[in-house]
């Protein structure tokens, strides 16, 4: 896997971090494609992801730390995944020890599924709502995202009982919130803004002397 450029300008520690993740998932994208590992790399990242840093944090903040010395760090890749995993992915984490872009493998998954699902004309939708959706839902779901979108839509689907209800859908970096704790919010938001405004009318009428 040749070295990717990093990004010139970062504004922002999470929009590096975006920034970061995007460059190294095309790098790494490119090199699965050419040794023909793409599906054998996708599989890779998610279970470091979903089966690692997931599970343990302990290991996340040690990758992360910049107080750890890279060859260190390559010490634990190669005991952890030396034979396990593709030489391409492998050779994906050694890089990004060397510059120190460890703490960013979250984003960097999460833009290397978005160019590998926009490659193939799919398009990853998170979906969160109050309770899981049933199989008929799920369908009309897609089918309806599919065509707003023009694309193979592919549902990721997470369950969170604060929403209260409706669905908080991401395609991205854009969020379409329809729950019933996002209605709430704007109707106290509303209820606020006119209690100023009315207070705001009634301060000017009596400066007025009205």
């Amino acid at each position: 896997m040749a070295e990717p450029e990093a990004p010139k300008h970062e504004t922002t520690l999470d929009t590096g971090k975006q920034q970061v993740g995007e460059v190294y998932a095309a790098s790494l994208l490119k090199a699965a494609d050419e040794a023909g590992e793409t599906s054998a790399v996708l599989a890779e990242f998610q279970s470091l992801v979903e089966d690692v840093l997931n599970v343990n944090a302990q290991i996340e903040a040690i990758l992360g730390s910049p107080r750890i010395a890279h060859e260190d760090k390559v010490s634990i890749i190669d005991k952890a995944f030396q034979g396990k995993v593709t030489k391409t992915f492998l050779n994906f984490l050694k890089v990004a020890s060397k510059h120190g872009r460890l703490d960013c493998l979250r984003v960097t998954y999460a833009s290397f599924r978005e160019q590998l699902f926009a490659q193939q004309g799919q398009l990853e939708v998170q979906v969160t709502t109050a309770t899981e959706l049933d199989q008929a839902t799920q369908d009309s779901m897609k089918s309806a995202l599919s065509a707003a979108f023009d694309a193979t839509a592919e549902l990721v689907l997470n369950v969170d009982p604060e929403l209260i209800g409706g669905s908080l859908i991401r395609v991205g970096d854009t969020v379409y919130d329809s729950s019933v704790a996002n209605r709430l919010e704007r109707v106290r938001e509303s209820a606020k803004n006119n209690t100023i405004r009315e207070i705001r009318l009634a301060t000017e009428r009596f400066s007025a002397g009205g």
